[in-house]
């Protein structure tokens, strides 16, 4: 089975989140723009907790007994759309320069 690139699935990745912040933004228009990127980053922390919580205890491999052993497609998935929302999280704070130089490299 053939896989798009993954420059290109973290590509779409960010652009989900970043229509899911427009969303927010337009939904909650009496908040700011800060309340919407961490609706963004609730989801995300949600999302990626769920699907890790899965991956590791029900999908499998269990990884203290498989480490180092070949990536999912669903683990890369997974990581690709962390990937997406990690740009998406730095883009935001360079934009508005909400955060200082020691958070930027935590970023």
């Amino acid at each position: 089975r053939m896989l798009s690139p993954l420059p290109l699935r973290v590509g779409c990745s960010l652009l989900a989140w970043l229509a899911l912040y427009a969303w927010f933004c337009h939904r909650y228009k009496h908040r700011n723009y800060e309340w919407s990127c961490r609706l963004v980053t609730l989801t995300h922390g949600i999302l990626a907790t769920c699907l890790s919580a899965y991956i590791g205890f029900i999908d499998g491999p269990w990884p203290l007994s498989h480490p180092g052993s070949a990536n999912t497609t669903l683990q890369v998935h997974v990581l690709c759309l962390s990937l997406g929302y990690f740009l998406f999280d730095l883009c935001w704070c360079v934009y508005f320069q909400t955060e200082g130089a020691l958070m930027l490299a935590h970023h």
